[in-house]
């Protein structure tokens, strides 16, 4: 195990990886009467009755595809469209949308899983549910979306539903397919449609635009999602993914090649139209949701499929609320122990169930049927039950510039000072896995008879023993640089922008983090922003585009940059022992307000 794989211990997830790996051992692979046993049925429409039955193909390379086929009630032939689904990595396909076990529920309880079964139950479509390549009962190594691997054997699934699915819907040659998935599940919608023509509409939550900026952006590895995805990929992943995932732990770095790799395993790569395979960006209608408090696939990622998708001249429309991908020790659970997506969403006086939303864009897409109109853009805030839209993202708006202010790179400082107030007794206890020479070096150091520098080698298993609430005030450190007093309520909706001037520190070698932090105006401490941090790295003038917000502001309120020199979401080694010499920033921050009155 990867040494910070111990910090997922720490954040309770190791128990829920194992109902995963779990649940992934127990499928079966069973084929039992329905439509496949009628192949070379040349679609010509027969009675159905209600019925869902597993099957398996072999693939391209001889590996099984194996997934689960839901046959609607049907009595007079009609003819309907399919909806694929799949699921998160780690996960498996729903084997029983209508009585799911205890586990099928887990595995199925997300927005996406929702829609997949009322698709079936109500709307009368087919739905294939399918184990993505390395998980459940599909067999081979864990690619992470490579449109000639998993995209291919997706399209081999589509061939197998042309084929043996008796009532299924066509426009001339081309059939009628809806496809509806959260995170991985997402994944194969936005990058396997761009591959295979064939989709008409596609509902991706929580999913990515572009593979390198989400696990890897400026360079800096983002260690504590890797070490889950490794966990979860129980040894399966393809030989160059785990020497990334060890490269990224140690040394912080991700060889160039595997970067460029994991770009052509993104959306964003179809839409740039540079790929030397030739291949363009999907022709399906898209539904992108995503979770302001993301921290894997962020807003960011969102907006730049949505714009891509429109700048493709796709119907494509975005809808951002809290949830996605949450860390429980450091963030607010959502729905399931790791992502979640909120059940209702507002949008300026319009009020949606999540499910219906995604259910009725299908159904309009692969159907024709009217469904009430939904805005091209909609931040949501379920909390104040409000929520603003509009036609596009907001890019700032609101043009604040700030004086130079030290900062301290590194979490050296921050980890030794958070142990020398604790009682030593209770250090040791709390790290009492150690190895006895980083123990020695610890009390060395804590007993002010060593240099503070000597705990270096040992930082790295120091915080992944560390428990969630000492990770939280870890994450506390950051530095609150005021920036404006709101003058009218409103929201912050939309991508922050930073042009920021660092001198001094570690020179090219900085690593800082940065976020938008808000002080409330009934007073209390600086908080960051819906958890989103970003790191840069030199020094300089550095342009960024920051990661994007959705946040309530009150009159009063405090808008400020937070900066930090080290943070939890990103604890490979050199992150962490940067030499703590000061270093100076000063610049411009331009923030997305959107005030009450719409301005």
């Amino acid at each position: 195990m990867l040494p910070s794989a111990r910090l997922i211990a720490k954040l309770t997830l190791i128990s829920s990886i194992t109902v995963l790996t779990a649940c992934g051992g127990s499928s079966s692979s069973s084929s039992r009467g329905g439509p496949a046993d009628n192949p070379g049925s040349g679609n010509n429409g027969q009675p159905e009755s209600q019925n869902h039955f597993d099957q398996t193909l072999t693939g391209f390379d001889g590996e099984t595809v194996a997934f689960t086929v839901y046959a609607p009630e049907n009595p007079q032939g009609k003819r309907v469209p399919l909806i694929l689904h799949s699921h998160g990595f780690g996960l498996s396909r729903a084997k029983n949308f209508e009585n799911p076990n205890p586990l099928e529920s887990f595995l199925t309880n997300d927005i996406s899983g929702d829609v997949a079964r009322r698709a079936w139950l109500e709307k009368g479509f087919y739905v294939i549910s399918f184990d993505q390549r390395g998980f459940g009962e599909t067999t081979g190594n864990i690619t992470v979306m490579d449109p000639d691997i998993d995209c291919r054997n997706v399209s081999q699934i589509i061939d197998w539903a042309e084929e043996n699915l008796v009532n299924l819907s066509f426009e001339g040659d081309d059939p009628l397919i809806g496809a509806v998935g959260l995170s991985y599940g997402g994944g194969f919608q936005t990058v396997c449609s761009s591959v295979d023509k064939r989709f008409d509409a596609i509902v991706p939550l929580a999913t990515w635009s572009n593979l390198p900026y989400s696990l890897y952006a400026n360079n800096t590895p983002k260690n504590i999602w890797l070490d889950i995805l490794s966990v979860a990929s129980m040894g399966k992943l393809e030989p160059y993914l785990f020497e990334a995932i060890i490269g990224a732990s140690t040394t912080g770095e991700i060889a160039t090649e595997t970067v460029t790799r994991l770009a052509g395993h993104s959306p964003l790569s179809f839409c740039e139209g540079e790929r030397e395979d030739g291949r363009t960006l999907s022709t399906a209608d898209a539904l992108f949701i995503q979770g302001s408090n993301d921290v894997l696939f962020n807003i960011n990622e969102a907006v730049e499929n949505y714009e891509c998708w429109k700048g493709q001249g796709n119907e494509a429309h975005l809808f951002i609320q809290k949830d996605g991908h949450i860390l429980p020790a450091l963030q607010t659970a959502g729905r399931q122990i790791l992502f979640g997506t909120e059940g209702t969403l507002y949008c300026d006086g319009q009020v949606f169930q999540t499910d219906d939303l995604a259910l009725n864009f299908l159904a309009s897409k692969l159907q024709g049927t009217s469904a009430p109109a939904i805005p091209d853009v909609c931040f949501s805030l379920t909390a104040q039950q409000s929520g603003t839209s509009s036609s596009e993202v907001k890019r700032g708006g609101s043009l604040t510039s700030f004086d130079e202010t030290q900062i301290i790179p590194g979490g050296l400082s921050n980890v030794v000072d958070l142990l020398t107030a604790l009682p030593l007794q209770t250090v040791l206890a709390t790290l009492s896995s150690l190895p006895v020479e980083a123990s020695s070096t610890l009390i060395a150091v804590l007993t002010a008879s060593a240099d503070p520098t000597s705990l270096v080698d040992y930082l790295d298993d120091i915080v992944n023993l560390l428990p969630s609430e000492l990770l939280s005030q870890l994450v506390a450190k950051g530095k609150f640089i005021p920036l404006q007093t709101v003058t009218n309520d409103g929201v912050l909706a939309g991508i922050p922008l930073a042009m920021l001037n660092v001198s001094g520190g570690n020179g090219d070698g900085n690593l800082l983090y940065i976020g938008l932090g808000k002080i409330p105006a009934d007073g209390g401490d600086a908080f960051l922003i819906n958890d989103q941090v970003l790191p840069i790295r030199g020094s300089g003038l550095i342009a960024q585009e920051m990661i994007g917000v959705s946040e309530p502001v009150t009159t009063g309120d405090t808008l400020g940059l937070m900066v930090y020199g080290f943070h939890p979401y990103f604890t490979h080694i050199s992150s962490i022992t940067q030499a703590p010499i000061p270093a100076a920033m000063s610049g411009t921050v331009d923030v997305p307000l959107v005030v009450n009155n719409g301005q």
